[in-house]
């Protein structure tokens, strides 16, 4: 009897640095498959105490842009990112320790479920989320 080898299960192709470039993309607000948040106790902060609400929207947009730009502009820490996709980070503001991660979901409408593809960017959303440490 003889034997046939059996081929190895094909690889998966390797998609993280697409899927690095897409959840790059939507940290930096230019994937229009994207969305950020940012959580209710980091907004307060960034706000600031003020009873005239347009100030405090003033400070919010400004401290929105310089926070964006901060989370660019911050080099990935490895141990923070062990698989290379660049979907967590870590970076002070205000004095405060901050938390942003993307996560990727399924674009169809509903966001419930996490892509099945996240190097696709027509069938995935990224969510980007910006906390405080202590909202985690």
């Amino acid at each position: 009897m003889t034997q046939v080898a059996q081929a190895a299960p094909a690889e998966a192709a390797d998609c993280t640095s697409e899927i690095a470039a897409l959840n790059d993309a939507a940290r930096a607000g230019t994937l229009s498959t994207s969305r950020t948040v940012i959580t209710r106790t980091l907004c307060d902060l960034i706000a600031g105490p003020s009873e005239d609400p347009a100030v405090r929207q003033t400070r919010l947009f400004e401290g929105q842009c310089a926070l964006r730009r901060l989370i660019n502009e911050t080099p990935i820490d490895p141990g923070n990112d062990p698989y290379g996709e660049r979907d967590f980070g870590v970076v002070q503001f205000l004095g405060r320790k901050l938390f942003w991660k993307v996560d990727a979901y399924e674009n169809d409408g509903t966001f419930s479920w996490g892509a099945s593809n996240p190097a696709d960017a027509a069938t995935s959303y990224r969510i980007v989320t910006i906390m405080l440490a202590t909202d985690y």
